[in-house]
């Protein structure tokens, strides 16, 4: 599992570092005047602030949503251990009091 968020997590950086690479190398090469650049360079700064602050979100949601899973599941792994090991006691004093009575 932690194989998977590993990869998840180098694609997500390599994706995000790729975007601003092109997109730095792409102004810098545009044939435009000083405040044309300086113009572009502040739109596509919000458009890459925006694009970030919407993908950190999702990521939180998605997060939160397989923290709930996990924990879920290990209340559920918690439980059924928690039944055995009540069964096995049982089972051990059964056996002790037939052990006793004989």
């Amino acid at each position: 599992m932690s194989r998977g968020r590993g990869s998840f997590l180098k694609f997500v950086l390599g994706m995000f570092s790729g975007l601003v690479s092109g997109l730095v190398v792409g102004l810098l090469l545009a044939p435009k005047a000083g405040k044309e650049m300086r113009e572009d360079l502040a739109s596509k700064s919000k458009e890459l602030k925006e694009f970030t602050k919407e993908r950190f979100e999702e990521f939180q949601h998605l997060s939160a949503g397989k923290a709930i899973e996990v924990a879920c599941s290990i209340q559920s792994r918690a439980s059924n251990i928690s039944t055995k090991l009540d069964e096995l006691a049982r089972r051990e004093t059964d056996i002790l009091i037939q052990d006793e009575v004989q």
